[in-house]
Order: structure tokens, then C-alpha cells, then sequence
């Protein structure tokens, strides 16, 4: 265990994102049951890229933190296990959410349109108690248990599987809600040149993105 623990507050605020983008990718579907063929792409795109990104954070638990975990915590086991193994009932709800999304892709309809929306909050429902279980449980554990290196690891695992052009969104995503201090420490992962050119590599990008985003029709 840690003499102190490490400072682990980008988990909930990796978490509070995913909450976030589903709720809002469900309204956004909603809010126009007949949208233009170049807005059900751009939608379609989003919520294919929201549910890749959860997929890939899990992936990056699994491969990483959870085993740790369980290594270095056994007498904590049966907590861990029990939060790690709601990820499969997670993923169940994130294919669901896929197949809804390339139907509606597909044959965007009223009816594929709210097929899609109903799946995003049943990922929400699925995915809501797992997160709070996490940060009741999993993420003050991690905090004593794991060093600060392996906790980056996560992380980087997680980065890895977004892609470059989307970057500058995963990353607007993240910070949009967050006061400064907990910008800079989200910014801390970004390479040195990408920090200092924040404005217009991501910033820019990103305002870009979600004025499309919020007020496309």
C-alpha cells in the first residue's frame, strides 16, 4: 500500500463524460426525428465514437488496473471481481447501442431514431451504478494501491485507441465542464507542444465540433 495515495480524480472525471455523452447523444437524436442525410452521419459518427471510447476504457481496466488489483489486494478480491465482471453486462449494453446506431445510419427513421436514442439510456441505466461502484470502490483502491506510473498506464492504454483527427474532441469532451485546476491536471498528458499550442490544436477544433454538434440540423 501507498505511504500516500496518488491522485486519481481523472477517473471520475473520465466518468462524468460518459454520463454526460450518452444522456446528451439520446437528446440530440431525439430532438429532430427527420434530420438531413449529412446530420445522421455527423450524429451517427458521435455516438459510434462515444461507445468506442467506453470500450476502450474498460479494455484498458481490464488489461491493466483490475489485475493489479487483484495482485496486490487479494483480500479486497471479492469487491474487485464482483465491479470488474459488471464491464460484460456494460459491454452487452454497448454492442446493443452499436447495432442501433448502423440501423439508423442505415435507415434513419423516426422509429431507428428513437431505437438508437432508447439504447443510449439503457447504456446509461447499465452503465451508472458501475461507475459509482468504481468510485465508491475500485478508484480509492487504486489510489494505495497502484503507483503513479501504473495508474498513467491506464490512461494511456485508453488514449491509444483515439484517434488522431479526434483527439482535439475526446478531449473538449473531457475538459468543457471542468474549472481551471482541473483542466491543467487533465492537460497534463498531452505532450509539451500540444499544451502550448492548446488554443488551436484542440480548443479550436473542439468549438468547432460542438457548435456542429449542438445546433445541426
Amino acid at each position: 500500500m501507498n505511504a500516500q495515495p496518488i491522485d486519481v480524480r481523472d477517473m471520475k472525471i473520465v466518468h462524468e463524460t460518459f454520463r454526460r455523452t450518452y444522456d446528451e447523444s439520446a437528446r440530440l437524436v431525439r430532438a429532430n426525428p427527420t434530420p438531413s442525410a449529412e446530420r445522421v452521419a455527423f450524429l451517427a459518427d458521435h455516438c459510434d465514437f462515444g461507445l468506442s471510447m467506453l470500450h476502450n476504457h474498460h479494455a484498458s481496466e481490464d488489461e491493466i488496473l483490475y489485475p493489479l488489483l487483484l495482485e496486490r489486494a487479494p483480500e479486497r478480491a471479492p469487491d474487485t471481481e464482483r465491479i470488474e465482471h459488471q464491464h460484460r453486462e456494460v459491454e452487452t449494453a454497448i454492442e446493443a447501442a452499436a447495432a442501433a446506431c448502423r440501423e439508423w445510419r442505415r435507415s434513419p427513421t423516426a422509429e431507428t431514431g428513437e431505437t438508437l436514442a432508447a439504447s443510449m439510456d439503457a447504456l446509461n441505466a447499465a452503465l451508472r451504478p458501475h461507475l459509482d461502484d468504481e468510485e465508491n470502490t475500485i478508484v480509492p483502491l487504486a489510489a494505495v494501491t497502484l503507483t503513479e506510473a501504473e495508474w498513467e498506464s491506464v490512461g494511456e492504454h485508453s488514449r491509444a485507441g483515439i484517434p488522431k483527427d479526434r483527439m482535439s474532441v475526446a478531449f473538449g469532451m473531457l475538459l468543457e465542464p471542468l474549472d481551471e485546476d482541473d483542466r491543467n491536471f487533465m492537460k497534463r498528458s498531452l505532450p509539451a507542444p500540444v499544451r502550448m499550442l492548446y488554443p488551436i490544436l484542440i480548443d479550436r477544433p473542439w468549438r468547432k465540433y460542438r457548435d456542429a454538434l449542438r445546433n445541426g440540423t
